[in-house]
């Protein structure tokens, strides 16, 4: 099955919101099985979820002070705006019950991914 037919099967995102802002088109590089993941936390919340950061290339993740080996880089990540405290308790709720096993919890935004190779069971703060 082609990437954009899977594509098909997303229901609230389209690719272009986890392009990385200097490559056009990259969002189509994001792990599919994490925007399913994605998209079921989007269904279960019952509202919008804005990514703020999705597939980085490594100029644009190196740009924004991301760690050399982040999950964005490979497709395994997102960072989602939160507007409000009750928006970022139903999102971890919901990222949990997903299977989500790595959250970062800034002001602003959240970041959730699913890469293995890194430490699981995990919920990090972001100074920003």
């Amino acid at each position: 099955m082609t990437d954009e037919k899977r594509w098909s099967e997303i229901k609230h995102f389209s690719s272009g919101e986890f392009d990385s802002p200097d490559e056009p088109g990259s969002g189509i590089k994001m792990n599919l099985e994490f925007v399913k993941l994605i998209d079921n936390i989007r269904a279960e919340c019952g509202f919008p979820l804005h990514i703020n950061s999705g597939y980085r290339t490594e100029a644009h993740n190196a740009k924004v002070g991301g760690k050399s080996e982040s999950a964005h880089t490979r497709g395994l990540a997102c960072d989602i705006l939160i507007a409000n405290s009750a928006e970022r308790y139903k999102l971890i709720k919901a990222a949990i019950r997903q299977g989500i096993t790595r959250i970062g919890v800034g002001k602003t935004f959240l970041h959730l991914d699913i890469d293995y190779t890194l430490p699981q069971n995990v919920c990090w703060l972001y100074e920003i």
